[in-house]
């Protein structure tokens, strides 16, 4: 796991791409994007996009950690929680039965289950853990290159 970065692990990868370009705005030119917008990335002052991102060659996922679980715990990815949230299901009968238990809206549970939606911030609550934003460099495109139109 030591390939997946949070956002400040990230930054670190990214300040050190721009350290190799020798400025951020030779990084920007680089991956043709503003420096501006490297800076304010770099400063939480804005999420990287999809492009950025591309361009930078980085990936961007969800995984999810337990609550309380420390920055050791283990990571699961999107399928490992959908599972766990079916057998959740099965284990109380049916989605309405597992939604009125835990005060779940079942429409929303629903779409999440069948691929339409992100899972809620109160169906993660009910199952222990919380959504967290990770990176990882793309082995196969070298940092700075730019993406090709």
């Amino acid at each position: 796991m030591a390939d997946i970065l949070d956002f400040i692990g990230f930054c670190a990868e990214l300040e050190t791409d721009i350290s190799t370009a020798g400025n951020q705005v030779r990084y920007g030119q680089q991956i043709g994007v503003s420096h501006t917008t490297v800076s304010q990335i770099l400063n939480g002052r804005r999420l990287p996009s999809a492009a950025f991102l591309d361009a930078a060659g980085f990936d961007c996922f969800p995984r999810y950690r337990p609550i309380g679980g420390g920055k050791d715990a283990t990571l699961i990815n999107n399928f490992q929680f959908f599972t766990q949230v079916e057998t959740r299901i099965r284990t109380v009968g049916s989605l309405r039965g597992f939604c009125r238990v835990n005060g779940l809206n079942a429409s929303s549970v629903s779409k999440f289950l069948n691929d339409e939606a992100r899972a809620t911030d109160d169906l993660l609550r009910v199952m222990g853990y919380r959504r967290m934003t990770c990176y990882r460099r793309r082995p196969t495109k070298p940092a700075g290159e730019a993406v090709a139109a």
